[in-house]
């Protein structure tokens, strides 16, 4: 309160003159959302898009009396006198089209619409600001792209990601590589999560945000390269709701269903629930993913001012494990492609699998304290068990023969609370306008592990047919071993500011600090305490400018950001321990953002260079800490709608990540890290009287070569995917046609493990 109230008395600095927001909704006649229909202040280039919901906000409008313009393509406009008070954000009426939602959607066919650019976010920055105003590079991949290409692993939604290699690891969970680093997606709304099998069926979006995050964000959920944020969807004022059903190759059997209602008559209590059943099997000669997914969702307006809101995502998975190639070097193969076993031949069995739950849970308030501040409180709670995981690690012996060596985990168990509360601001000091955030966030994250050494199971011999693995030979196997118990429990207390400020109308600077003081518990192995506890605290950087060179259309920009992660003390060959300091990347990055041709053409070119200095490395057995890495390259990104019904999604990016001082294998390139990478949707609904609602899509994604060990000597090969799609789209209902991997090449993830041949599937959607 102490702090709301000193950041009060700076508001009386605020002058007469100067700018605020707008805000409102679009309805259709029948009282349904009016989804992408363009809103703009007459007489200037500020203007935006309704969302999905029909809600729209337009920053930064001079003060004084303005004329708001409701245009619809084809209908003439409305027009609504509205006032703009500086440094406040105004509520216009809101608007009811003459036309039903029916007639809107065949009006949306016709006009120009960039329907796969939504980069509007409030928790890029952890506050509202748009693309153009942020210095920071991420990109979206919307729910609307994910459902025409008829996404049910949540990896295939990242593929439209330029810079960005998805993948599974042995268990089956989910990750990708960018910027050279590994991310996991432990995110959901800005807040930590406990999940290791998403399903898509819960997206709105995905945020992938680009390089070292820790100011925003910490150390305990993001890498150097990145992050991905999991954006859910969220209740609306109507009914509303769809149920789909997706059957394939591999058994593919998948039902999915999404309601939304109010849930009384002045619609102040909402609910939606999205729910999903899964069951699949594999192109290989044995595996299964079976899941099952709920995910309900409440918000409540308690008033004009408060906001409650309550979402839970329950899944439960079982999936075959999948086998993770070690010790090619004992071995002539230099490359994963001159392996004597068909990607097609499983190395597991049937009922070598994972048995995951996770139960998360987050509760919200948001409240607006004055027409200049508001405060937001979340708190999400997560639990993943996994009951027990397989995993099999073949060890090559010679060309010929390997051991097929198990590890049993489970059970497994995450736990992990994550408070935050923000204050963001937005007001004036003389003529300079600031957006202020304010926050602190506690977050604690328990493990529990019981792991059993299986030990070799079999000896392969590739001549030979590969027989599977026998569950009850495994659990006979374990019984005879000796388990490990161990529980780790650590805890992150932070505080951060950020303040975007504007300098100009068209130059703004980003300032931002986090200090994370960071307390690692003693691991308990099988009831022992050991000594490996310790604290740190970690202080984390960033600064940005946008200069819009042409406002509202074109941006340059640039970034220098912090990412860190926190070191434990080493005992030294002496008996002595040393201490240091949060391992720290580093990043300068410059480009250009454009939002140009009325939004019809959106995309991001940006050169980075991410830089380790105080890695820990072991010289003559010390452990030292002045060991270097860095990660340099450029990425292009485009999303466009150059002509009505034409979408198209694009990207590049080159990446060189190599090892710089080290104990060992300077100079060499990080293992399992690709140099390129290339994504391409372009997708088509024809808007013609004979071929109107029918819509195709085309792409795909190439990945490069990258080495698989330290030692730079062994090469996984890159790959090409080409996917397509069929859809005939109705108000009412849609059916679509997907085919994956069409060209049936059989490849491998950077991470060495094979990826899914030829998949055709089909969708039918009924919306109501």
């Amino acid at each position: 309160m102490a702090l709301l109230i000193s950041l009060q008395c700076a508001l009386a600095l605020t002058p007469d003159k100067g700018r605020g927001n707008v805000r409102g909704l679009v309805q259709t006649s029948d009282g349904q959302p009016a989804g992408f229909v363009n809103v703009s202040i007459k007489g200037s280039s500020k203007g935006s898009l309704t969302g999905e919901q029909g809600d729209y906000m337009i920053r930064n409008v001079a003060e004084g009396s303005h004329i708001l313009v409701v245009q619809l393509v084809g209908y003439a406009a409305v027009e609504i006198p509205i006032d703009i008070v500086a440094g406040e954000t105004v509520t216009a009426p809101a608007v009811s089209l003459k036309e039903s939602l029916n007639q809107l959607e065949e009006v949306q066919v016709k006009g120009n619409v960039n329907r796969f650019a939504d980069k509007e976010s409030d928790y890029v920055a952890r506050l509202p600001l748009k693309n153009l105003e942020n210095p920071q590079v991420y990109s979206t991949v919307n729910k609307d792209l994910i459902s025409e290409q008829v996404v049910t692993d949540f990896k295939d939604a990242l593929r439209n990601v330029a810079g960005v290699a998805p993948v599974n690891n042995p268990a089956g969970g989910t990750g990708a590589t960018i910027r050279g680093f590994s991310a996991t997606t432990t995110i959901r709304n800005g807040m930590a999560v406990q999940i290791y099998q998403s399903d898509p069926i819960n997206l709105e979006r995905v945020e992938v945000i680009k390089g070292p995050s820790g100011t925003l964000f910490g150390s305990s959920l993001v890498s150097f390269g990145g992050l991905i944020n999991q954006v859910t969807k969220k209740p609306f004022e109507a009914f509303k709701g769809e149920v789909s059903y997706t059957a394939g190759s591999y058994e593919l059997s998948r039902f999915t269903a999404d309601l939304n209602t109010p849930l009384n008559a002045d619609k102040s209590l909402l609910l939606r629930v999205n729910a999903a059943a899964h069951s699949e099997g594999t192109w290989q000669t044995f595996g299964h993913n079976r899941r099952y997914t709920a995910t309900p969702s409440l918000l409540y307006k308690v008033d004009d001012r408060l906001t409650l809101s309550f979402d839970a995502e329950l899944n439960a998975t079982n999936r075959s494990t999948v086998a993770y190639y070690q010790n090619l070097n004992k071995t002539s193969y230099k490359n994963f492609k001159d392996i004597p076993v068909s990607s097609k031949t499983s190395l597991g069995g049937e009922n070598i699998d994972a048995d995951l739950t996770a139960l998360n849970y987050a509760l919200g308030a948001r409240y607006t304290v004055n027409s200049k501040w508001a405060s937001q409180t979340n708190i999400a709670i997560g639990n993943n068990r996994i009951e027990h995981s397989n995993q099999i690690y073949p060890n090559w012996t010679s060309d010929t023969t390997f051991n097929r060596n198990i590890s049993n985990y489970g059970p497994r168990i995450f736990t992990s609370i994550n408070a935050q509360q923000n204050f963001t601001g937005n007001f004036n000091i003389g003529r300079i306008r600031n957006r202020l955030l304010v926050g602190v966030d506690v977050y604690t994250f328990t493990s529990q592990l019981r792991y059993t050494d299986v030990g070799t199971y079999d000896v392969v011999n590739t001549n030979k047919p590969v027989p599977g693995i026998n569950l009850e030979k495994v659990n006979d196997l374990m019984a005879a071993k000796t388990n490990s118990n161990n529980q780790t429990r650590l805890s992150t207390y932070s505080v951060y500011a950020s303040d975007v400020v504007n300098l100009t109308e068209r130059l703004i600077v980003m300032l931002s600090l986090r200090v994370d003081r960071f307390v690692n518990n003693a691991t308990i192995t099988n009831g022992v305490k050991g000594t490996n506890d310790y604290k740190q605290t970690a202080i984390s950087p960033k600064f940005g400018f946008v200069y819009q060179l042409a406002p509202e259309q074109l941006s340059i920009f640039g970034n220098y950001m912090n990412g860190f992660q926190n070191v434990a003390p080493v005992v030294q060959p002496d008996g002595t321990t040393s201490t240091f300091k949060p391992l720290n990347a580093n990043q300068w990055e410059f480009g250009l953002k454009a939002e140009a041709f009325s939004r019809k053409l959106t995309g991001t070119v940006s050169y980075y260079d991410i830089a380790i200095n105080n890695a820990t490395r072991v010289e003559n057995s010390f452990t030292v800490q002045d060991g270097q890495q860095k990660s340099k390259g450029y990425e292009v990104e485009i999303v466009a709608n150059p002509i009505a019904g034409l979408n198209i999604v694009a990207g590049y990016a080159k990446n060189d990540n190599k090892v710089v001082k080290a104990a060992a294998f300077e100079g060499n390139y990080v293992a399992q890290v690709p140099t390129d990478y290339v994504n391409l949707w372009v997708s088509y609904k024809f808007t013609g009287k004979t071929l109107r609602n029918f819509g195709l899509g085309v792409g795909g994604n190439y990945v490069s070569d990258c080495f698989f060990e330290a030692a730079n000597l062994i090469t996984i090969p890159g790959y090409t995917l080409v996917n397509a799609s069929l859809f005939y789209d109705q108000p009412k209902w849609r059916v679509t046609l997907k085919g994956n991997n069409l060209g049936n090449e059989a490849t491998f993830s950077n991470w060495g493990l094979p990826q899914p041949l030829r998949q055709l599937s089909g969708s039918v959607t009924i919306k109501f």
